[in-house]
Formats: C-alpha cells, structure tokens, sequence
C-alpha cells in the first residue's frame, strides 16, 4: 500500500444538490457500517461502479446516515503498478453526504453526493491499462470504520510525459552567434587556429573523469510492508551514515506500538528486513495489528496506509478483506445474468477469488473470478430457472493469509 498522497485542491462547501428523499423501502439509519462509494464514468445517471474510467470521472456516495458532520474527506494516491507517477487532482477535497438518512442504500435512491473530479499524472503509464489510482474517503458516521477505499485504473490523459523541461534548451534566440553570426570569420575559416577541432588539450568534454556524477535520489522508495516484516532493498549509492534507523508504527489491541530499528555497530545496505515480532519492545497480548506508518533513514520517503494482519499459532499473516461486494436482493427475469459486480481486495495475495453459490445448504464453487490482486470485476452465471439464488466470493487461506468470504448476494428470478 505504497502511498503518494496528492496536492489537493482547498477546501470545499457543502454540496447537497443532487439528494434525493428516502423510500419507504429502506427507512431510517439501519445499524452497521452504512455507506458507498462508486467510481462512475462520466454519465451522472448510471449508478455504476467502474474500475477503468477516463481522467475526468464522478465519485458517488450512497446511504451514508443522516447528519450534520457527516463530510466526507477525500485523497487520491498513485497505486502500484504506477505508484511513481505524480498526481494531481482537480475536484472537492470534502463533499457533504448527510443531508439525509441511510434510505435506499447503494441504489439511485439513495445518492447523498456526487463530485466531479480530474486527475492530472507526470509519469509513465502502464501500456494496456494506463495509471493506477487508489482513492480514499473518510466519513464519519460509521459503526466500523470510517475509511473507505476504491483502487482503479485511469487512463486516455494528455499530460502523461515526464516534467517540462527547461524551454531553453533548445530554443533559446538569445546567442544568434553559434552558427551564423557573420561577424566571426575565424569560426570555421581561420587557418591559423588549428587547434578548433583538433586540439587535444580539452579532453575534460566528454570523457573528463573528475565530471560530477548523478546526485542521489533522496526520494528512493521502499516496499510496502507486510505483517512479518518491512523489508528495504538499500540504493546501493546510499551516502555514508544515512542507513541506521527504521522506524515502524502499528495499532494493535494492546494499544499503539512504535519499534524503532537502530544499527548500533554501523549501517545497513542491500536488502534488510525488519521483523516487528522479534523486538524487543514488541508487547506480549498481541493477537492483531495493523501496520499504518513506516520510515526509513536516508530517504524523505514515508509509508502510510493499513495492513491489517492477526496472529495465527504463534506466526503474523495477513488479513484478507473484501470491499463493495453487493449484498443488497436483485430480481432479475429468466435467461438473464444478476448485474457486474466491482471489488476491491486486500491482502488476497496470489491467491485464487472463488464464486460460490449456495446449493442445498452447502456452498459450492462457480468459477474463479479473474483478479490482479487488488481489484475483481465479478460477473454472475445466467439463471435459467425461477426462484431465489445466493451467491457470494470467498478466498481460501494459506500460510500467509486468513481468507475470508463475503455476505451472500441474493437474486430472485422471475
């Protein structure tokens, strides 16, 4: 969860335009982590979810609880595989979502609040999908946690290229002399300077060895962390005395713990890891953790996010998670397919994301959903026969990770 958070725009009014009233179908403010957020294209009307949009898109939320504070903050970050590309936003930083109750759910009827926004990338896009983004909102309000996140691909940006240069390098009218001032005979006629192309007493242009080489990149950045460890691959040009501290913090359910990585006896280079399990000041009564802040000695570089992770006979693993499945009943005619379904997943690794459906009490498996680790785009076998059917997603666990499965997603064909 390598994270580069964006310059964002100031802050914004209350936008309310655009809410519509509740129904009668889903009143009031139903306990539990209410709210959604989907990432649209460009039509207002279409109540999607989109993981591939254009550099202009809307961002949607839907059935958050009624209230005055109710103001949702936004940031936008550039996501592996393009986490180096700097990014720009245009668009409202906080967007008012509770002028109404929690009434309609992720459905139309249930809008709290819409934004436009553009983003703006320098860097190199990743050639079939274009640049990676995650965006994250944070909302009070929630019986859980109030940050949601959407990981999503943006593409079809004109300004995509590295940073402008400097203009005059190749377009600077200030020394009309090089080639054609006529007031210099001597430039490529003077036979009594032979030394113009010949003279080998400058060799310092091109091969001078004492030329200063490529300054270091206080920038470098590291790997996200995991649950055993942050591991860093050291520049191998690193300066002298920079490398003897990492600092890792973490939430756990004994309270916050900061470990502090000191190199006593010199410094660390090539690939270092950090095992947070292993220090001294880890507190015993761990049984869960989330890593939310890193800092590694000798670049301006800082990660922050959430890995979330728990403790399994005695060994850190992952704690896979699942966002924005559809839990919400769909009806649906017969010979037709429940709509596609966007997800976003966390910590599922290589592991594989399975559609189950449930079939005489016991789930069985549909198919393998196709997924990059991050994100899924779920799509449901057409139903042929009438009656009610459940589905949901489920990733198995592994050495590294717990798994999970989602609620069920319920469709009645009619």
């Amino acid at each position: 969860m390598r994270t580069r958070l964006a310059s964002l725009a100031a802050l914004a009014g209350l936008a309310t335009a655009g809410l519509l009233a509740p129904t009668a179908a889903f009143a009031g403010n139903p306990a539990g982590n209410n709210g959604t957020v989907k990432i649209d294209g460009t039509d207002a009307d279409a109540n999607e979810n989109n993981p591939h949009v254009g550099c202009t898109f809307i961002v949607e939320w839907y059935g958050f609880d009624k209230g005055s504070d109710i103001i949702s903050d936004v940031t936008f970050e550039s996501w592996a595989p393009t986490a180096d590309a700097k990014l720009t936003v245009d668009g409202q930083t906080k967007v008012f979502v509770g002028a109404d109750d929690a009434s309609g759910g992720g459905s139309l009827a249930g809008l709290d609040g819409r934004e436009t926004y553009t983003l703006h990338f320098v860097g190199t896009p990743q050639a079939q999908q274009g640049f990676h983004v995650k965006m994250t909102v944070n909302t009070p309000g929630s019986n859980g946690a109030d940050k949601k996140s959407k990981v999503f691909w943006v593409q079809g940006c004109d300004d995509t290229t590295t940073d402008p240069t400097d203009p005059g390098d190749t377009t600077d009218p200030t020394d009309p002399g090089d080639t054609t001032d006529p007031t210099d005979p001597g430039d490529t006629t003077d036979p009594t300077d032979p030394g113009d192309t010949t003279d080998p007493t400058d060799p310092g242009d091109t091969t001078d060895p004492g030329q200063p080489t490529k300054p270091f990149d206080w920038d470098w950045t590291y790997a996200d962390p995991g649950c055993a460890a942050l591991g860093v691959d050291y520049p191998a040009d690193i300066p002298d005395g920079q490398a003897n501290d990492v600092n890792v913090r973490l939430e756990t359910n004994v309270g916050q713990v900061n470990l502090n990585f000191h190199n006593n006896t010199g410094f660390w280079g090539g690939t270092t890891d950090f095992g947070y399990l292993t220090h001294p000041s880890w507190p015993a009564g761990v049984t869960s953790y989330r890593v939310v802040w890193t800092q590694v000695g000798g670049t301006n570089y800082h990660w922050q996010g959430s890995v979330e992770c728990t403790i399994v006979d005695g060994k850190p693993v992952g704690r896979t998670v699942i966002s924005d499945f559809r839990t919400a009943t769909v009806s649906v005619p017969r010979g037709s397919s429940a709509p596609t379904d966007n997800v976003v997943l966390e910590q599922a690794d290589d592991a594989p994301v399975i559609l189950q459906t449930l079939v005489a009490g016991r789930w069985v498996d549909v198919k393998t959903v196709v997924t990059d680790a991050v994100d899924a785009r779920v799509t449901f076998p057409k139903q042929t026969r009438k009656g009610t059917f459940q589905y949901r997603l489920a990733v198995p666990s592994n050495s590294g990770i717990t798994g999970t499965t989602t609620k069920a997603f319920t469709v009645k064909v009619f």
